[in-house]
């Protein structure tokens, strides 16, 4: 306890030095989290949208990126369709009782991009079980759009109302209860309304399998069939797996940007405490020669670099939320998304929180080995 009390003594003795400390903890901490909360948001979002949906085989173009959150995924950077008669070949494949052509795209309306999904209306509960419409109903005509509760309300539609889009005005026939996921943000039309906007067909098809168990069996011999052999059918834990290790590059890609800040403020945590060390030779000299243990002195150095950089890190995690929402905005207006990515979980604060103990473990490091070190005369004769 006495050397907590020194080194929290010696903080405020030097405030411009330890405020600077701080600083550069503060904004590690804050980058970490601001960078990472993007790729955990995505990560958790893409696991929640597939967790809510009844699909047991994706069927996709082999060139396209498995990603379901809308503009980013579907088809990813392919512009391939999957034609009609792709389609009934699937119907045909051994085990599989449903198949569903799904069109999913992005449009423009009333002044902000909308994310559009297009299947047929007897297929809703097959796919999204969750999804009930307790006000209006789903979409059975060109005209009529089904809206989420997220969406609407931010767009402030409401039912019997009207979207246009791409030039194309739809009467709002429902708008459905909030799910928690990425639906709440889509709207849904007829896939007759999607070929008409699009002029293009379905960029996915669903499959439900008669027995579930064997997802992974039915997949492979898709893939084996020399009829689909432009296209790639993946089981919805391969579809999440390979999802995942896009999601993963992201992460890896933000993780290296917010290292640097971290490296800057190890740095700088060593400089202060290793300035602080050197201007307080004598005094650690005398306190050595009065009885104090190395022991001692090397706690109250680490204790000081402790304190500065836990109080770094709490003032990061704030900061790290406010550049998180900022970030959140930025993305969604650069790639014209129409829902939030970002998400800060409890363990992505306390991986910050970790990562802002082991800057000032990592600070204290060599002034502690000097320290050690140290001869009792020679520091009692420094000036």
């Amino acid at each position: 306890m006495v050397s907590v009390y020194l080194a929290a003594k010696n903080v405020t003795r030097k405030r411009e030095r330890s405020i600077l400390t701080i600083i550069g903890v503060l904004l590690a901490v804050g980058a970490f989290i601001s960078l990472l909360s993007i790729a955990e948001g995505m990560y958790r979002k893409v696991q929640r949208e597939l967790d809510g949906r009844e699909v047991d085989v994706y069927v996709i173009p082999s060139n396209a990126v498995p990603m379901p959150v809308g503009p980013l995924g579907g088809v990813g950077l392919s512009t391939e369709t999957v034609p009609d008669a792709i389609v009934e070949a699937l119907g045909k494949v051994p085990n599989v009782t449903l198949v569903e052509p799904v069109t999913r795209f992005q449009q423009l309306g009333q002044g902000r991009s909308v994310i559009i999904w297009a299947l047929r209306p007897t297929n809703y509960g097959q796919f999204f079980p969750y999804l009930t419409v307790s006000s209006g109903r789903a979409p059975q005509s060109v005209g009529e759009i089904m809206v989420g509760p997220a969406l609407a309300r931010e767009m402030g539609l409401a039912e019997n109302g009207t979207l246009t889009l791409a030039r194309t005005q739809f009467t709002i026939v429902g708008i459905f209860d909030p799910t928690g996921g990425l639906q709440d943000y889509f709207c849904y039309i007829t896939p007759e309304a999607a070929r008409q906007v699009t002029g293009r067909g379905a960029q996915e098809v669903w499959l439900k399998l008669q027995e579930t168990g064997g997802a992974d069996v039915s997949a492979d011999d898709i893939n084996k069939d020399p009829t689909f052999a432009d296209y790639r059918a993946m089981s919805r834990r391969q579809y999440l797996g390979a999802a995942q290790e896009y999601i993963s590059y992201a992460w890896l890609l933000q993780f290296a940007v917010a290292a640097i800040g971290i490296l800057i403020a190890m740095t700088a945590a060593m400089n202060t405490m290793l300035m602080s060390t050197y201007e307080r030779l004598k005094e650690f000299g005398t306190m050595r020669a009065i009885g104090a243990s190395r022991m001692t002195v090397v706690r109250m150095i680490t204790a000081e670099s402790l304190i500065l950089s836990s109080i770094g890190g709490l003032l990061g995690v704030v900061l790290g939320v406010m550049g998180s929402q900022l970030l959140d905005s930025a993305v969604m207006t650069l790639f014209k998304l129409t829902f939030p990515i970002a998400s800060i979980t409890i363990q992505l604060v306390l991986q910050a929180l970790l990562l802002s103990v082991i800057v000032g473990g990592v600070g204290a490091i060599i002034p502690c080995f000097l320290v050690y070190r140290m001869n009792i005369i020679h520091g009692l004769r420094q000036e």
